[in-house]
């Protein structure tokens, strides 16, 4: 993946045209930050400033060139208007941004703007796998050890089918401590135990990869594995998925190389109790 690298010409010309900005801040792509002017302690608009009309505007990294909404950045609440003193951005495409806010008293003849100098990253991948239920939910402690589905169940004597047990994990992508749901993403897996592995709405699953659809920030794998009777504890089946090669797509459709800055939280294992091998009956 292409590097950020900030050119230090381009830098101090940049300085010198427009002043000295607050202290930088790094962000990811896909996160939504709140910027805000003339507040108190609580966040409140300060009185003197009430009445008085905002206009925020986002730059690319030369200070000059509009950034282009919906591409670049989106704003999430409104970025003009009376009392608009704080405006919510989403960033969609890493670069070097300037956020600039002007500030027009009731009058409207005068103006202060301000401005600050904003790095977006692809950030860290925070790729989150949990063991849980079908509909999600997480499954801890002592909940993860369970018999296996054929526990109870009258074993063919032609087949000798112990059959299969089925467990479910969740998988979310999270950029910045936010959701991802800005654009596509996906993964690979491996599991501890051979198994076949498919997906509920909003993921598909090729072989050992995931691929999530854009605007869904988690999937739940299905995972089914087939039994494996005898002895326990020495038959039991201890099923885990470790996930890798994360990528997210930008709004701008550019693709993070899978791996970059990822987290990978890997669940906790289920235990799949085995049941005795009962033989098929016999008669003398």
């Amino acid at each position: 993946m292409k590097r950020l690298l900030k050119i230090t010409l381009v830098l101090a010309i940049s300085l010198i045209a427009f002043g000295t900005y607050a202290q930088d801040a790094t962000h990811a792509v896909g996160s939504i930050h709140k910027f805000k002017v003339n507040v108190d302690g609580s966040n409140v608009h300060l009185a003197d400033h009430v009445g008085n009309t905002y206009t925020w505007a986002v730059y690319q990294n030369d200070g000059t060139t509009p950034a282009v909404s919906g591409t670049d950045y989106s704003f999430t609440t409104a970025g003009a208007g009376v009392d608009a003193n704080t405006v919510n951005i989403q960033w969609l495409q890493a670069e070097t941004y300037f956020v600039e806010v002007t500030e027009a008293n009731l009058a409207g003849s005068c103006t202060t703007l301000r401005r600050l100098e904003i790095l977006v990253s692809a950030g860290a991948l925070d790729l989150a796998v949990i063991a849980s239920d079908n509909a999600g939910a997480v499954i801890t402690g002592g909940a993860l050890t369970d018999c296996n589905s054929g526990s109870g169940a009258i074993i063919d004597n032609a087949t000798n089918d112990f059959g299969s047990t089925t467990r479910y994990f969740t998988v979310s992508m999270d950029t910045d401590g936010q959701p991802w749901t800005t654009g596509a993403w996906g993964f690979d897996f491996t599991t501890s135990a051979a198994s076949t592995v498919t997906s509920s709405a909003g993921g598909t699953v090729t072989g050992s990869s995931v691929a999530v659809a854009l605007g869904t920030s988690k999937v739940v794998l299905t995972v089914v594995t087939d039994n494996t009777p005898g002895v326990s504890p020495a038959n039991d089946i201890s099923l885990n998925m470790v996930a890798s090669n994360a990528f997210i797509t930008t709004g701008a459709g550019n693709t993070n190389e899978p791996g970059t800055n990822l987290t990978n939280n890997t669940s906790e294992s289920f235990v799949i109790t085995a049941s005795p091998e009962t033989s098929v009956i016999a008669i003398d």
